[in-house]
C-alpha cells in the first residue's frame, strides 16, 4: 500500500494528475532539441570524431543509457517525486550522498538552462536578421524569458502544447531530409560501414561519444514529472522507454542520413570544412535553399522549446530541494489556482538574468562565451548524475533485497553505471572540444561539480528536521530515506 508524506499547507503539491505520458514525453523529446542537436552536436561530432562512425556512437550511446533505463524505470514505480536524480540518491546511498548530488543537480540544471537561453537569443537574433528584421540579441532573450514566464506560471499542460507543436515541426522537417536522402541515394547509399566496429572505434571516438551523450541530455527528466502524471507508476516507466527510443532512432536514422547525403568517404572532410552549415548545406543540396532556411528558422523554436523543457525542469527540482530545507523553504510554495512551482520559476530567471548581466559585463558573446560553456557543464553534471543515479538503484534494490529481476533491478543499472562512467571520463578529457574554448577559466568550471557535491554532503549532514517531501512508495510507512 502506497504512502504519500504531505507538504505544508503553504507549500502545497503540484498540479496532479495534470499530464498524460504523451505530455511528458513532449516535455522529454523537446528538452532534447533534436533539430538543435542534429545541426550543433552532430556536425562537430562528425567533423571532429570518428567521422562515419557517429551512427555507431550514437548506437552505444543509446545501448547505456537503456541499460540504465531498465533501473530507472523500476525506481520510478517505487518513489514517486519531483525530486529525481536527488531522491534516488538519497534513498539508494544515503542522506549526504543525496545531498551531494542534491546541489550537483542544482548547478548542472540551472547551467544548462542558461547554456540554452545563451544560444537563443543569439541565434534569434541571428535569423530574424537573415528576414531584415534587426532585433539584438538581448531584446530576442528578454522575449524569451517573458513567454516562458508566462507559460510556466501556468498548469503545466500548457507548456506540453506548446512543445508538442515545436517538437512535431522540427521532428517533420527533419525526417523530411532523412526521406529525401533515402530517395535520393537509395539504400544502397547507406552504407553499413558506418556500423564497422573499426571505424566507430578508429580514430576520434572518443570525442563522437561524448557529443552523442550530450545529445541525449535531457531524456533522464521523465521522473522530475511523476507527482503530476496521471498514473505515475506507468506513465513515468512508458515516457522513459517511448522518449529512448524515439531519440536513439531519430538519432541513428538522421546521423546516417547526413552522412550518406555528404558521402560516406567524404562526409568529414565536408564537415570540417563548414561544420556550422553541414547539415544546412546537405538539405539545400536535396531539398533547396528554402527547406534549408526553413531548418534555421526551425533551430529556434528547438532552442525555445528546449529552453522552456529545462526551466520547467530546474524549477521542480528547486521545489524538491526547497521542501527538504536544502533551499530557502520559499521556493517550495506552490501556485495555488494552477499548481505550477510559480515561485521556484521565478528564482531560475532571476538567476538567469544575473548570469547573463555578469557575462554580458565580462564580455563575452552569449553563444560562444556563456552559452556553449554553460551547457557544456550541464552536459557533464547531467551525465554524472545519470551515473550516480545507477549506483543509487543497485544499492536500493541490493539493500532491500526484494522480489525483483536481479537484471533489471541490478545487473542492467550496473552495466548502464559503467557505460556512463565510461562517457563521464571521456568528456572530462575532451570537455575543451565540448566548450570549443581555450580559456582556462571556462575549461576550470567542472569543478563546480566536485564543490558542490561537497558542500551539498555537509548541509545534508547538518539537516536535522525530518523532510517535507511530497513523496509516494509503495511498501513503505515513513518518506524518509536511510541516514
Amino acid at each position: 500500500m502506497s504512502s504519500h508524506d504531505s507538504a505544508s499547507p503553504r507549500e502545497g503539491h503540484l498540479a496532479s494528475g495534470a499530464m498524460s505520458t504523451a505530455d511528458i514525453v513532449f516535455f522529454v523529446l523537446a528538452g532534447v532539441a533534436p533539430m538543435g542537436a542534429v545541426v550543433a552536436l552532430l556536425s562537430l561530432a562528425v567533423a571532429l570524431g570518428n567521422g562515419p562512425g557517429v551512427p555507431g556512437s550514437y548506437l552505444i550511446a543509446g545501448a547505456a543509457l537503456a541499460l540504465f533505463s531498465a533501473g530507472y524505470v523500476r525506481m520510478s514505480r517505487r518513489i514517486t517525486n519531483v525530486g529525481g536524480f536527488y531522491t534516488f540518491a538519497r534513498e539508494g546511498l544515503g542522506r549526504r550522498a543525496g545531498g551531494a548530488t542534491a546541489y550537483i543537480a542544482l548547478v548542472a540544471y540551472n547551467v544548462a538552462t542558461i547554456g540554452v537561453f545563451g544560444g537563443l537569443a543569439y541565434f534569434g537574433s541571428q535569423v530574424l536578421g537573415q528576414f531584415g528584421i534587426a532585433a539584438p540579441w538581448p531584446v530576442c532573450g528578454l522575449v524569451a524569458v517573458a513567454m516562458v514566464a508566462v507559460l510556466a506560471y501556468f498548469e503545466v499542460t500548457m507548456s506540453a502544447k506548446v512543445l508538442g507543436v515545436a517538437l512535431a515541426a522540427e521532428v517533420l522537417v527533419l525526417l523530411g531530409f532523412d526521406v529525401a536522402t533515402l530517395v535520393e541515394h537509395g539504400f544502397h547509399g547507406f552504407s553499413l560501414r558506418v556500423f564497422a566496429p573499426s571505424v566507430v572505434l578508429g580514430g576520434g571516438f572518443g570525442v563522437s561519444l561524448m557529443f552523442a551523450f550530450g545529445s541525449f541530455v535531457g531524456f533522464e527528466a521523465t521522473a522530475l514529472y511523476g507527482e503530476e502524471a496521471r498514473n505515475p507508476r506507468r506513465s513515468v516507466p512508458r515516457a522513459t522507454y517511448v522518449s529512448l527510443a524515439i531519440i536513439t532512432v531519430f538519432y541513428l536514422c538522421t546521423t546516417w542520413a547526413a552522412i550518406s547525403a555528404a558521402g560516406t568517404d567524404q562526409a568529414q572532410r565536408t564537415a570540417k570544412a563548414d561544420p556550422s552549415n553541414f547539415v544546412f548545406n546537405a538539405a539545400a543540396g536535396l531539398l533547396g535553399k528554402g527547406y534549408a532556411d526553413l531548418m534555421g528558422i526551425l533551430v529556434v523554436t528547438s532552442l525555445f522549446a528546449a529552453f522552456l523543457a529545462f526551466h520547467c525542469n530546474t524549477a521542480r527540482y528547486h521545489v524538491a530541494l526547497a521542501r527538504d530545507g536544502l533551499l530557502p523553504r520559499s521556493l517550495a510554495k506552490i501556485h495555488p489556482r494552477h499548481g505550477s512551482p510559480a515561485t521556484a520559476s521565478a528564482w531560475q530567471l532571476g538567476l538567469l538574468a544575473a548570469t547573463t548581466i555578469g557575462f554580458t559585463l565580462a564580455g563575452q558573446d552569449p553563444y560562444l562565451g556563456m552559452g556553449v560553456s554553460l551547457y557544456g557543464l550541464g552536459v557533464l553534471g547531467i551525465v554524472l548524475l545519470q551515473a550516480v543515479a545507477a549506483a543509487s538503484i543497485v544499492g536500493f534494490f541490493l539493500r532491500r533485497r526484494e522480489q525483483e529481476s536481479i537484471w533489471g533491478a541490478v545487473v542492467a543499472p550496473a552495466l548502464g553505471c559503467a557505460g556512463l562512467v565510461g562517457g563521464l571520463v571521456v568528456m572530462v578529457v575532451n570537455y575543451p572540444t565540448l566548450t570549443g574554448s581555450d580559456l582556462t577559466w571556462v575549461n576550470s568550471l567542472p569543478w563546480a561539480l566536485p564543490a558542490a557535491a561537497v558542500i551539498g554532503a555537509v548541509a545534508a549532514g547538518r539537516r536535522t528536521v525530518v523532510p517535507a517531501s511530497a513523496e509516494k512508495r509503495e511498501g513503505t510507512a515513513s518518506g524518509n530515506g536511510p541516514r
